[in-house]
């Protein structure tokens, strides 16, 4: 039997996608591919432009193509959860989906893996980060996905910290009452001053992403001994925020594995198996060594 039949006596290959807009310059493809390939997994993904116009059929097409899963970037995160089957409470509690699995039944079911992967990294390296607080600064998808699964494990105290008042306030809102977890918010007016030990420092915005000179209006006090600092953006890898938290004494962790802890999430959803974690990591800094 030649290849090319063999080929075709199936079974078919999974099929994975991305959407988003922009997509381009996206690194997710090839973590993924290259994850798959060291499982001998048969999954194919593809990267795909879909602007918002027509998120609704590219949902559509997702269902009637038989893709068996997809990761959802931005702008589509919130608009695309009325197309979907069903939510996770990760999903539903920061209200944003970033990964679509097709259920036994065909259905689509939404995740926020973002979260997820976030506090698998924080877990692996704070033993005890149940017992400090979390300051978070931000308000939108990625701080809400975080505190959403901060507040789902009951943490003990998270802060949200944004300029816009009221974004921070309808976020602390939305997770009131879900467990004991204390969540409140802090005035940021000038430079916000991390002067205390024993606290959890979570840079959630998009600042410092593709530049390694801009910083949120943060400062460490010199001396830290027992602050951990933590980065949400994956390039550059050593932020200035970082760089500014290492040098006061912090800990820091960056956006590096937390990108390859969602991604691994993902395949773990979708496949039933687990992913080599420094592979995934090796084939990120491959992708953007490249650029």
């Amino acid at each position: 039997m030649d290849t090319l039949t063999a080929l075709m006596n199936g079974p078919l290959s999974p099929l994975y996608c991305c959407i988003g807009d922009p997509v381009v310059g996206n690194p997710t493809q090839y973590m993924i591919e290259q994850a798959f390939a060291a499982l001998g997994y048969p999954g194919r993904y593809v990267t795909i432009h879909i602007p918002a116009k027509d998120l609704e059929d590219a949902v559509k097409a997702i269902r009637t193509l038989g893709f068996a899963g997809a990761n959802v970037t931005t702008p589509h995160k919130q608009t695309i959860i009325p197309f979907l089957d069903t939510l996770t409470d990760s999903a539903h509690l920061s209200g944003a989906v970033n990964c679509i699995t097709r259920g036994e039944d065909g259905s689509l079911i939404g995740d926020n893996t973002d979260g997820k992967g976030f506090f698998r990294t924080l877990v692996s390296h704070v033993p005890d980060w149940q017992e400090r607080t979390i300051l978070i600064f931000g308000a939108g998808g990625a701080a809400a996905a975080i505190t959403a699964e901060l507040v789902l494990a009951e943490a003990k105290e998270v802060v949200i910290i944004n300029r816009t008042e009221e974004r921070a306030q309808a976020l602390v809102q939305r997770m009131q009452s879900i467990s004991r977890t204390t969540v409140r918010t802090a005035l940021w007016n000038g430079t916000y001053p991390i002067n205390e030990d024993r606290l959890i420092v979570v840079q959630a915005t998009s600042v410092g992403l593709f530049d390694e000179e801009v910083v949120i209006d943060v400062s460490f006090k010199t001396g830290l001994t027992d602050v951990i600092a933590c980065d949400v953006v994956f390039n550059p890898v050593k932020t200035k925020f970082l760089s500014l938290a290492e040098e006061a004494g912090a800990v820091t962790l960056d956006g590096l594995g937390m990108l390859v802890e969602q991604g691994a999430i993902a395949i773990e959803d979708w496949t039933g198996k687990s992913p080599d974690r420094l592979l995934m990591k090796s084939a990120l800094e491959h992708a953007f060594s490249a650029r």
